[in-house]
């Protein structure tokens, strides 16, 4: 039975790495899955036009709904990326950038958190606001519809910056140095974390929608979905080399067990020949 459950590299099905490398693989699946659906059913709201950023968002019904999917795909994909950490070389230069892109993720994540709250559930409630208020009082909703939209669109910049794109820069490095995965794989990450890192920079110097930032923030986003899918996939099936230990350990292991037996048959025949105390 241990010989089954034990690797090559030390980890064993009921080890934390094993389990790490198991949910992670799946979180990268199904967040990469939530995330990319959320942000393809996001309504699109208008630029330059604060009345029609108002009255999209009023008149969407799944728009808290949308936003919740968002942010659960994304700290499904936290948990994706604390799998990957395990199935890689945790020293030396690859773990410190895997350690380094874990702690940036976090801090992403909770910005993730704080933004979805006022993307998802304060816009909407203010919007909502602005739609039934009395005319006189519609300028100011929307005055408050426009601020909120202010905070949130600098908020998800930082979000760029600190979970789009400086993780992804360091695990794509890591992935490229480790030879875990195809070296390929990490370049890709790298690539898309560098174009996060630009829509971030952009959202923060200009603050406002543009259109660099508007298309920086659609294909960073979706590499890095796509990049999570097949790493997820190939996650899973690095955990399941776990169960199938190298020949050679194999072999010692049995040498190991056939070998022990033999040592006490020995040992009980040479105490055979010994006189007992009573003689």
């Amino acid at each position: 039975m241990r010989l089954a459950e034990s690797a090559g590299d030390g980890r064993t099905v009921g080890s934390e790495s094993y389990w790490l490398m198991r949910i992670g693989a799946v979180g990268a699946v199904l967040g990469a899955a939530g995330a990319g659906l959320g942000n393809l059913l996001h309504p699109v709201t208008p630029r330059d036009d604060p009345g029609g950023v108002a009255a999209a968002i009023a008149h969407s019904q799944h728009w808290t709904l949308i936003h919740v999917v968002i942010i659960a795909g994304v700290i499904l994909m936290l948990a994706g990326l604390l799998g990957i950490r395990h199935s890689i070389p945790t020293l030396g230069m690859t773990g410190a950038l895997t350690r380094l892109g874990m702690w940036a993720a976090t801090i992403g994540t909770t910005i993730g958190l704080i933004t979805v709250v006022l993307d998802g559930v304060a816009a909407k409630q203010l919007a909502d606001q602005w739609a039934v208020a009395p005319e006189p009082a519609k300028l100011i909703a929307l005055g408050l519809v426009s601020a909120n939209e202010t905070i949130n669109f600098a908020l998800a910049g930082m979000f760029n910056l600190s979970f789009a794109g400086v993780p992804f820069v360091l695990f794509g490095l890591a992935v490229a140095r480790s030879a875990r995965y195809p070296r390929w794989l990490g370049w890709v990450a790298f690539a898309a974390g560098v174009g996060s890192l630009g829509a971030g920079l952009v959202q923060a110097f200009t603050g406002e929608p543009s259109t660099t930032s508007l298309i920086l923030t659609i294909i960073g986003p979706t590499v890095i979905a796509l990049w999570m899918l097949v790493m997820g996939a190939l996650l899973w099936r690095r955990a399941s080399v776990v169960l199938t230990p190298p020949l050679h350990d194999a072999h010692l292991h049995t040498s190991a067990m056939s070998f022990t037996p033999v040592k006490r048959d020995r040992a009980q025949t040479i105490c055979s020949r010994c006189p007992s105390p009573e003689e």
